[in-house]
């Protein structure tokens, strides 16, 4: 598109020139596009600067959203023992690296602390602010079998979960993706306004050569 650009106002600028010295020696005045090469330029520009402030701000929303994922630290890795009817019970715990966390671990998560990865409540009931994930500004109750998203923050009591998706599987990093691949993908009115410059830099080039000749 900025070959198109350059070479459609550098053929209305360079004709519009030959066309004010030949009318100077001649006398004979020619139609001048000074204007259109102007207005032309002027309005890439203005298009780009804007697509510059829209990815900015894509790319200020992944940073956000990046620093949400919960640092490397350490968790509880819990083992419980099921009963019929009642709920597990645990019987030991020992502590793991956040980056170990494999789908089915058992995890103790402890008041004030992020959950580390999407799961399922096994054991506890807390009041969970899922705002910075999903925008919900009410505190959602979490109890046994309810679904945790991973990044969300636990209050005031332990919960233990159970891992169902972790590392690029989890909701967050999902969102992420998503919001990555709008950003590097055109949009589909971009693409037909592609379309579209192609096509009027090739009227305005060939108009220029009919009135040349």
């Amino acid at each position: 598109m900025d070959v198109l650009v350059v070479v459609g106002t550098t053929a209305c600028y360079v004709y519009s020139v030959y066309a004010l010295l030949y009318g100077a020696i001649s006398g004979f005045w020619s139609p001048t596009y000074f204007e259109t090469s102007a207005m032309l330029i002027t309005f890439v520009l203005l298009g780009e600067y804007l697509e510059t402030l829209a990815k900015g701000k894509t790319s200020d929303a992944i940073k956000k959203l990046v620093e949400l994922t919960p640092v490397p630290t350490r968790f509880f890795r819990s083992e419980m023992r099921y009963t019929t009817g009642k709920c597990g019970r645990v019987i030991s715990q020992r502590e793991i690296d956040a980056l170990l966390i494999q789908p089915g671990d058992v995890l103790k998560v402890l008041p004030g602390a992020r959950v580390p990865v999407d799961g399922v409540v096994v054991w506890g009931s807390n009041h969970v602010n899922k705002s910075m994930v999903t925008g919900e500004s009410v505190l959602v109750l979490k109890e046994v079998n309810s679904v945790v998203i991973g990044s969300t923050i636990n209050l005031h009591g332990s919960l233990h979960i159970q891992a169902t998706k972790v590392d690029s599987n989890t909701v967050l990093s999902q969102i992420i993706l998503v919001v990555e691949t709008s950003q590097t993908s055109k949009a589909p009115i971009q693409k037909f306004a592609d379309y579209v410059s192609i096509i009027w830099h090739v009227f305005c080039q060939n108009s220029v050569m009919t009135l040349a000749n």
